[in-house]
């Protein structure tokens, strides 16, 4: 029997360490080989790298604005204007009110500087017609300063649809192509409107460019819908 002792001394031995290697942590769970992210420090519970790596700036992780809807107010501002000079080359004066703005009006401008003080505006109801005789003063002839006195008709024909406009081989949205001595200021008249050129680059070669002219329609946002404002003729000036 003594010499069964030391053998059943050891058997007692090997239990009793296979016992304190199966001990349990202190959250009550078995020690195992770490495969998660261990555990923080204070809470004893398991935190996700991805809320310990900083914060990504929204500039960073949003993308860059879509020009999507730009493009849509673009593409509906040239349609609506491709439709308004159809009524002036058609000289159909009654659709073209429909367009204007009912509170601004209307403003004829006979150059790209759109001069507040003298320039004659109309809302709808005022709207003048071809047949109207009186002569009215637009603004001031470039050059000589002479008033521009003249009747609806002959201010539309020197003024406003002086080429084919509907036919310009360039439109331009929100652009002016156009340029010469006079100061382009709609966007400072208009704030926030849209407006497209209808430009011609000139008639004859020997001018070099310089018998350019342009036909520009401005338009404010109402809401879902853009109204007329202005009608800006433009053309080399001295």
């Amino acid at each position: 029997m003594r010499s069964k002792f030391p053998l059943l001394a050891a058997v007692l031995l090997a239990v009793l360490l296979a016992g304190c290697g199966a001990a349990t942590n202190k959250n009550g769970a078995t020690d195992a080989p770490i495969t998660f992210p261990p555990a923080s420090s204070s809470g004893g519970q398991a935190t996700s790298t991805a809320s310990e790596e900083p914060s990504v700036e929204p500039s960073e992780s949003s993308p860059a604005p879509s020009t999507d809807q730009e493009q849509t107010s673009d593409a509906k501002i040239k349609e609506l204007a491709l439709e308004a000079v159809g009524y002036l080359r058609e000289r159909d004066l009654g659709s073209l009110v429909t367009l204007i703005d009912p509170e601004q009006g209307l403003r004829f401008s006979p150059y790209p500087y759109v001069n507040v003080d003298t320039d004659l505006s109309f809302k709808p109801e005022t709207f003048p017609t071809f047949k109207d005789e009186k002569k009215l003063k637009w603004g001031e002839a470039d050059g000589s300063g002479e008033p521009i006195e003249l009747t609806f008709r002959d201010y539309y024909e020197q003024f406003v649809y002086t080429k084919d406009f509907a036919d310009a081989p360039q439109v331009n949205v929100n652009k002016i192509v156009g340029t010469g001595n006079a100061i382009f200021n709609v966007p400072e008249v208009y704030p926030g409107a849209s407006y497209v050129e209808f430009y011609f680059p000139g008639f004859d070669e020997e001018l070099d460019g310089m018998d350019w002219q342009s036909l520009v329609l401005v338009f404010t946002p109402a809401g879902d819908d853009w109204h007329l404002v202005g009608i800006v003729h433009g053309q080399w000036t001295i």
